[in-house]
């Protein structure tokens, strides 16, 4: 299990902070939750890929496989830097 601190990147450029909790960190792969207040925001927001900056800085975009008001359920990988 590996697991930290980030902030997702909304479209409009705010910063939520929360804490992740990723299955496997396979590669570049990344899956598991995201652990944040989503009742202020709009579930559409969660049909296109998202980006998520972690604590030490790695990017991470992934797409929302399942959501509540309090996590994201998400599958994605790092963005590499030639990216």
């Amino acid at each position: 299990m590996h697991t930290g601190r980030g902030n997702l990147i909304l479209r409009d450029g705010r910063r939520l902070e929360l804490v992740f909790q990723f299955g496997s960190k396979f590669d570049d792969l990344r899956s598991g939750y995201l652990y944040l207040d989503t009742a202020g925001l709009d579930p559409a927001s969660y049909g296109d890929r998202l980006q998520m900056t972690c604590e030490d800085g790695t990017p991470v975009s992934f797409v929302v496989t399942h959501f509540s008001d309090r996590y994201l359920a998400v599958a994605g990988r790092v963005v590499s830097a030639a990216a």
